[in-house]
């Protein structure tokens, strides 16, 4: 394991000293200076957060690994497109994959159980991904990745065998296999209703924050331009912490629906995003599925801990047909 570790950076002797130095220099332009012992918050093999503590304000530096890159350049692109929605950055650098971040003052969504609060923040979700729209190709040109229906259909037809092979039985797999013509008509259906935007990858209640009762996003290491409804399913994930007993769940995502989808009527009628989310709750499966086969497995040191994720999220697919009687 030891040898693993050797091939990330930040577990490479010296490395931290690198890192404190490009810290004390951007906070030195922002004429701010260290005020304690820097903490470790976290370090695996794909990220590494520290605590910067100053004589103003908390920092937050974050490293990443190559897949993820881009999120140092799309964090500073999204603060200056919509700073009160982001976390502020105070620096870049993206040959390294590092960002320097000022503390966001409030609470996480998972902290908060309070269902309006949830609801506001799906909301705005919608509209922050609505604003983006425009700003397709600059996400793009700074390297966040492509993955716009017409590259998931191929990812799919290329893929979808070898992510079987991570973990699922025959009879799932022969399952999943008869679902392919039904996933590519699924792909084209949203397609043609609502156009690529931001999709977080990771919309969970702890990558949402209310900060004086604005609700801001944060930790885009898995984002991509894509389907923005895709981001839906992992918060529909979340929606097991507001309720009693798991049957409950179809009936807490029925609820939060309309929250999502009222600011995209502005975009396409409420019957068509109506239909396009309730395919994203399927379709979102595969993309995940794919999402740790091609753009998470691949880039860490310990495939183990990620190498079956596939055939779970494909699992998730096919519970979710059940529940839903097809």
């Amino acid at each position: 394991m030891a040898e693993r570790k050797s091939l990330i950076p930040w577990f490479q002797e010296n490395y931290k000293d690198y890192i404190k130095n490009w810290i004390d220099k951007e906070l030195e332009k922002a004429n701010v200076y260290l005020n304690g012992e820097i903490e470790h918050i976290k370090e695996s093999d794909t990220s590494l957060v520290l605590r910067v503590p100053t004589n103003e304000d908390n920092y937050y530096f974050k490293a990443v690994g190559p897949g993820s890159k881009y999120e140092v350049s799309l964090s500073r692109l999204l603060h200056m497109e919509n700073p009160k929605k982001t976390v502020e950055v105070l620096g870049i650098n993206e040959t390294e994959g590092w960002q320097l971040m000022k503390e966001l003052k409030g609470q996480t969504l998972r902290t908060l159980k309070d269902k309006k609060v949830w609801q506001k923040a799906i909301s705005e979700y919608a509209e922050f991904q609505i604003s983006q729209i425009g700003n397709v190709e600059k996400f793009l040109q700074i390297g966040v990745p492509n993955r716009r229906i017409s590259i998931l259909k191929e990812e799919i037809n290329q893929n979808i065998v070898q992510m079987c092979e991570t973990g699922l039985s025959k009879e799932e797999t022969k399952s999943v296999m008869a679902l392919l013509p039904t996933l590519m008509d699924m792909c084209d259906e949203m397609e043609s209703i609502i156009p690529a935007s931001i999709e977080h990858g990771d919309l969970h209640t702890n990558n949402i924050m209310v900060v004086e009762n604005n609700v801001v996003f944060f930790d885009w290491g898995d984002a991509s331009v894509s389907h923005p409804f895709f981001s839906t399913r992992i918060f529909w994930n979340t929606l097991y912490d507001l309720i009693s007993l798991e049957s409950e769940w179809l009936e807490m995502v029925e609820e939060f629906r309309p929250y999502y989808l009222e600011p995209w009527t502005k975009i396409a009628p409420m019957k068509e995003i109506d239909r396009a989310l309730r395919i994203s709750d399927e379709l979102a499966c595969v993309y995940r599925a794919l999402g740790w086969h091609l753009y998470i497995t691949p880039y860490r040191e310990d495939k183990a801990d990620s190498y079956n994720k596939p055939a779970q999220w494909l699992q998730v697919l096919l519970e979710h047909r059940a529940l839903l009687g097809k």
